[in-house]
């Protein structure tokens, strides 16, 4: 009997958008509600289209094909869109989400955001990597 490989690159979907990760001392964050309860996750990848968001605390209350919206993202020196987030995949502690009937000013605003920091990210360069030096 033959061994059957699995390739993980088959369950992936092209994104119509590219994402970006954020900076750390810039954090975004979607302000949405759960069960009537208000979070504020942080996301580490954004894109026009799309966000991955970080949340430990409230992971469980998460399910693929949940509308979480209307949610706001907050995004530093650029505004507050409003968008309509779908969950589509979750793998602890990230959920991802794809934005739906996001209006063409938020997204706009968003896609000028991902603008911004992937000029500030370029102005700073590469960060050199941390090594420990020996004793």
């Amino acid at each position: 009997m033959g061994h059957v490989m699995y390739d993980a690159n088959a369950d992936v979907k092209k994104r119509s958008v590219f994402r970006l990760s954020m900076i750390a001392d810039e954090p975004v964050f979607l302000l949405l509600s759960l069960d009537g309860v208000n979070i504020d996750p942080i996301i580490d990848e954004l894109g026009g289209g799309g966000a991955r968001l970080v949340s430990a605390n409230h992971f469980d209350q998460f399910y693929e094909g949940q509308l979480i919206g209307p949610a706001v993202l907050v995004l530093h020196d650029e505004g507050m869109p409003v968008v309509y987030p779908v969950v589509k995949w979750k793998s602890w502690p990230v959920v991802g989400v794809e934005f739906m009937e996001i209006s063409e000013k938020d997204r706009e605003m968003i896609l000028r955001f991902l603008f911004k920091v992937e000029r500030r990210m370029a102005q700073q360069g590469p960060k050199p990597a941390l090594r420990r030096r020996a004793h």
